[in-house]
C-alpha cells in the first residue's frame, strides 16, 4: 500500500495539471520498467547490448551525406529493442547516462577510424553531451583520450549540447570544449526560452533547429518570417544552420528558399545501424 501511495505521490509531483492523483496500474508498470532498466544497464554496457545508430545529415543542394548524428539503441537479448524514450529519462535521473554517453562516443570514434583505415571518405559524426557532463571536466579528459587513442582528427567528432540546460553551465563547458578544438552544435534551438541568450554567450558553430519549433513556424506567414530571420541571423553571425526532424517535401522547399541547406530527418533517412550507414558512405564514395 505504501509503495502505491509513493508512486501516486511521485506522479503528482511531476504533473503540472494537478497535485492530487490516485494510484493507477500503469504506475506499477512504470516502477517495474525502472527496476528492469536499473538492474540491467551495467550488463548492457559490459555485454555491448547498447548499439550506436547513425542518422545522416544531408545537403539539400548536393543531395549527399555531409554528416551524421550518433544515437543510442538498446538491444536486449530477451526484451528485444528498447527505445531511448523508455530508458534515457531513467539513466539521466540516476546518472548512468555518463557511461552510456562515453560508450557511444567511443563507438563514434571507432567508426570514424574504420572509415579512414578502409579509405572511405567519411564525414563528421556528432555525439550528444548530456547535461550530466556540464558540472565537471571528466568528459574533456574522456574525449581527449578517445581522440588520442584512435588518432582521428578532432574536426570529425562534433559535440551537440542541448539549449534547454542551465545557461551558465552551458557557457562555461562550451568555452572549455571550444578551447580544446571541438566543433559545437546547439541542439534543439527554439525548444526553450533562452536560445538567444545562450547563443550570445556561448561559442557554438552550428544551430540545430528543433523539430517542433520548425513545425510551428511553418503554420503561418509570421512563423515563416521568423524562420527566415533565424537563417539570416545565423549567416550574419557566421554560424551553420541545420534543420532536424525534416519529414516533408514542403519543409525541404521552404528551408531551401530561406538558405538553410543542411537537414536531418525521415524525409532523407531514419536512424540506422552503423553498418547500414557505412554502406551508404561507400556507395556515395563510389559515385564520386
Amino acid at each position: 500500500m505504501e509503495d502505491r501511495a509513493a508512486m501516486a505521490r511521485k506522479a503528482a509531483k511531476n504533473s503540472i495539471v494537478t497535485n492530487i492523483l490516485f494510484y493507477k496500474e500503469q504506475f506499477k508498470e512504470s516502477l517495474y520498467n525502472r527496476k528492469f532498466i536499473e538492474e540491467n544497464m551495467q550488463t548492457a554496457i559490459t555485454e555491448r547490448q547498447f548499439m550506436m545508430y547513425l542518422q545522416p545529415k544531408y545537403s539539400i543542394a548536393k543531395n549527399e551525406i555531409i554528416g551524421a548524428e550518433a544515437l543510442v539503441r538498446w538491444k536486449h537479448p530477451e526484451r528485444g529493442m528498447i527505445f531511448p524514450d523508455q530508458f534515457i529519462p531513467i539513466i539521466e535521473e540516476n546518472g548512468f547516462i555518463r557511461k552510456v554517453d562515453y560508450y557511444i562516443w567511443e563507438e563514434a570514434c571507432r567508426f570514424i577510424k574504420k572509415c579512414e583505415e578502409l579509405s572511405i571518405t567519411t564525414c563528421p559524426i556528432s555525439v550528444n553531451v548530456s547535461r550530466m557532463h556540464l558540472g565537471d571536466d571528466e568528459c574533456i579528459k574522456v574525449l581527449s583520450d578517445l581522440i588520442r587513442n584512435t588518432g582521428i582528427p578532432k574536426k570529425l567528432l562534433e559535440l551537440e549540447i542541448t539549449e534547454t540546460v542551465d545557461d551558465q553551465q552551458v557557457s562555461m563547458k562550451a568555452f572549455q570544449l571550444k578551447e580544446e578544438g571541438y566543433t559545437l552544435l546547439m541542439d534543439d534551438f527554439g525548444s526553450g526560452y533562452s536560445s538567444l541568450n545562450i547563443l550570445l554567450e556561448t561559442p557554438f558553430d552550428v544551430i540545430k533547429l528543433d523539430k517542433k519549433f520548425m513545425e510551428n513556424m511553418m503554420l503561418s506567414g509570421k512563423g515563416r518570417m521568423i524562420l527566415e530571420q533565424v537563417a539570416s541571423m545565423s549567416e550574419k553571425l557566421g554560424l551553420g544552420l541545420l534543420a532536424e526532424g525534416v519529414e516533408t517535401k514542403e519543409q525541404v522547399e521552404l528551408l531551401q528558399s530561406i538558405g538553410c541547406d543542411q537537414v536531418q530527418g525521415y524525409y532523407y533517412a531514419k536512424p540506422m545501424p552503423q553498418e547500414e550507414f557505412f554502406e551508404l558512405l561507400k556507395k556515395q564514395n563510389s559515385a564520386v
